[in-house]
């Protein structure tokens, strides 16, 4: 289908403008898509056990359409809160100002300007950005009422008390994304959504819908259609290609992007989804991690069930969304994700 048709398809589906589709009856925007039978049926039967509302399931093996369906209420333009899914868009707009040189990953708090001296002096861009900056792990709610900015957070930087030494703890969290996304501002002169939209969206054609709202800072405020969504996470699998083959970011970033920052660091908090995890880039979990750090399959799974994935093995790309809870569906989510593998050419 041509891409202008196919928006043409898209925004008639976010207006309202089609019939509604019965729950839990797959809408193939693309006809290239085929029908896996497999991942049909794992998807209805966990609409049916959960009593979703609806589901979003789309997957790339290159440039081919391997899987796309929407069931129930969830259309490709639907808006919905992505959790800490956003945590990898956020990653993405620090790294195209680290391509563009505003930003440097081994920029400190010093180097900032936010902080002159003791520990927190010395703590990196790329800690910030993959939970290992020992800065305190608030939960999202919390963070809201003392932190509910990347200025506020990056004012009320001396007042924080570290959790450990900088670079040998892991705490997943929100506050030191924070502090990251204001030295973004800093750097690209405007406030995040401004550097998101003019980084990121429109060049991509993202909905005005796409954008950070007012709760659950930088790490976990993201809202995005499945539409947006995939076209984010295709930029991403294509290291900075956009659909018609214009490049918009470098393609050296995503290797220093998708490298384990984590280490020999001890982890001391994070999702019980991610015990299995082997690592964390910059933005984004490592499902693997080979001996020198890279990280061929990488991810970011956020609580409401948004799970998008690159297995760069295989160059498969999957995007999962739902209006749920992560823990609910996850192993939901895993099969559909085994039977998209396995139903994808082998790498």
């Amino acid at each position: 289908m041509p891409m202008q048709s196919r928006r043409l398809f898209l925004s008639s589906l976010a207006a309202g403008l089609l019939l509604p589709f019965p729950t839990a009856v797959a809408l193939p925007v693309d006809p290239t898509s085929p029908d896996l039978p497999r991942v049909t049926a794992l998807i209805k039967d966990a609409i049916r056990r959960h009593r979703l509302d609806g589901v979003a399931a789309i997957a790339h093996q290159g440039e081919r359409v391997l899987y796309r369906g929407y069931f129930g209420d969830i259309g490709p333009g639907t808006a919905i809160d992505v959790a800490s899914a956003s945590k990898w868009v956020a990653g993405l707009v620090i790294m195209a100002l680290v391509g563009q040189g505003r930003l440097r990953l081994d920029m400190t708090l010093a180097d900032a300007g936010l902080v002159s001296t003791g520990p927190k002096a010395g703590i990196t861009l790329a800690q910030l950005m993959s939970h290992t900056s020992a800065l305190p792990d608030t939960g999202p709610f919390w963070q809201d009422r003392r932190y509910p900015t990347p200025q506020a957070a990056a004012a009320k930087l001396t007042d924080m008390d570290l959790i450990g030494e900088p670079g040998q703890v892991f705490a997943y969290a929100g506050v030191s994304m924070e502090v990251a996304a204001f030295m973004a501002e800093q750097a690209g002169g405007a406030d995040w959504n401004s550097l998101f939209r003019r980084l990121i969206a429109d060049p991509l054609g993202l909905s005005p819908a796409c954008r950070w709202g007012d709760r659950w800072g930088v790490a976990g405020g993201l809202i995005a259609s499945p539409d947006d969504f995939e076209r984010i996470l295709l930029l991403i699998a294509r290291q900075g290609v956009m659909a018609d083959g214009q490049r918009l970011l470098p393609a050296d970033i995503f290797p220093v992007m998708e490298h384990d920052q984590i280490g020999d660091a001890r982890r001391k908090q994070q999702p019980n989804a991610a015990a299995a995890m082997q690592g964390y880039g910059i933005g984004m979990w490592c499902e693997q991690r080979e001996a020198g750090g890279a990280c061929p399959t990488i991810s970011s799974p956020g609580y409401f069930g948004t799970w998008p994935r690159i297995d760069r093995s295989r160059d498969l790309t999957i995007l999962l969304m739902v209006k749920s809870r992560l823990r609910t569906v996850i192993d939901d989510w895993q099969a559909i994700i085994q039977a998209l593998s396995s139903a994808a050419a082998p790498g």
